[in-house]
């Protein structure tokens, strides 16, 4: 059996774990904005961030430094 292709994946059904991810997504990356925001940090400047090649982990550290003053 080959693997499934990533479009593939999501119309498959598995039972509703490909929903329940995506709502878990959603909430995780809604959290981030509402701290970004609460530090002065925009969705635009987060995706301008992670488009230049930032990942995510280093997204949050910044974000982290920058609520300190570090940043």
């Amino acid at each position: 059996m080959e693997p499934m292709q990533p479009r593939e994946w999501r119309t498959q059904p598995c039972g509703g774990l490909v929903e329940e991810h995506s709502l878990l997504l959603e909430q995780a990356v809604e959290k981030v904005v509402l701290f970004a925001q609460k530090i002065g940090v925009t969705p635009t400047e987060i995706i301008s961030l992670l488009d230049s090649g930032m990942s995510i982990t280093e997204l949050l550290a910044y974000l982290e430094s920058k609520r300190s003053g570090i940043a």
